[in-house]
């Protein structure tokens, strides 16, 4: 019997997030392409994010968050459709120790008991 979704693999926790990126990726045609994107959740190690252009699985794509800064280079893991738009799992290609100061700030203020005038 073939496991189903119920089970969590994941090694860090989700927490939810709300914050707008903007996601650059390389088409397979060979030209950049940008996107607007929303953050669901937030790990230490992905980000969940929802947008209107689906992206294929396996592009690295390049993460800058308006609010927050740069947050990195991530793979899409998996990208499904919902309703008119796309969920997007990205893996980042860094561990959160190295990682651009966006991404270590999205990842603090997620935390519940985060301060919220994180300054990084």
């Amino acid at each position: 019997m073939r496991a189903g979704h119920t089970a969590n693999i994941r090694a860090d926790e989700r927490r939810p997030f709300r914050g707008t990126v903007y996601v650059s990726w390389q088409t397979p045609s060979g030209e950049m392409a940008t996107t607007r994107a929303k953050v669901v959740d937030v790990s230490e190690r992905g980000a969940r994010i929802e947008c209107e252009i689906a992206i294929d699985v396996r592009t690295y794509v390049y993460l800058q968050a308006p609010a927050y800064g740069l947050m990195g280079n991530a793979s899409v893991r998996y990208c499904r459709r919902s309703g008119v738009k796309h969920m997007v799992g990205l893996l980042f290609s860094s561990a959160l120790s190295e990682a651009d100061q966006g991404r270590k700030r999205c990842v603090v203020e997620s935390r519940p008991d985060a301060e919220k005038s994180y300054a990084g």
